[in-house]
This record gives structure tokens, C-alpha cells and sequence, in this order.
């Protein structure tokens, strides 16, 4: 266990100043930039979960005026299907003449 963590700790540092020496960065540039690009993510999440957290209460709000809602819903589906029954003989009156032509 000793040398897999004695490996990946030169591994990483190798890796580390390759990546400085191939991008003509100082340690000090590297962890400021490194500090800045992480505060800038963590400000995006922050963000995304206040987003995500409105579009949560939206849509607790669409459901329970959806609820509310659906009594008329029914009504006027009712409504629909009444006017429907209503209108049907003549509906199929206007369809007989005009397959007769």
C-alpha cells in the first residue's frame, strides 16, 4: 500500500510539472487559476441548485392548479361531449347528402 501511494504521489507530481513546464506556468499562476476556475464552478452549482430549486416550486405550484383546475376540466369536457349528442343527427344528415354526391 506504501509504494502504490509513494507511486501515485510521483506520478502525480511528474504529471504536475509537465503540465507547468508545457504551459510556461508558475506554481503560484497554476493555483491561482486553479482556485479561481473551482470558485466559478461552485458559483455555477450554486446557481443551478437555486434554479433547480425554482423550477421544483413551479411546478409543485403547476400541479396544484392543476388540481384545482380539474373540476372545470371535467365540466367543460362534459359540456363537449353533451353538445356533441346534441349535434350528432344533424352531423349525420349533412354526411348522407354529401355522400350522395
Amino acid at each position: 500500500m506504501k509504494r502504490f501511494l509513494l507511486t501515485t504521489l510521483l506520478t502525480a507530481g511528474g504529471t504536475l510539472a509537465m503540465h507547468l513546464i508545457n504551459k510556461r506556468q508558475s506554481p503560484v499562476d497554476f493555483v491561482s487559476e486553479t482556485v479561481t476556475t473551482v470558485k466559478t464552478k461552485y458559483a455555477d452549482y450554486q446557481d443551478w441548485r437555486k434554479k433547480a430549486s425554482a423550477v421544483s416550486d413551479k411546478l409543485t405550484q403547476l400541479n396544484s392548479a392543476v388540481a384545482k383546475a380539474q373540476p372545470v376540466i371535467d365540466s367543460i369536457q362534459d359540456d363537449v361531449q353533451q353538445f356533441q349528442f346534441k349535434i350528432q343527427p344533424r352531423l349525420d344528415k349533412i354526411n348522407e347528402t354529401l355522400d350522395k354526391f
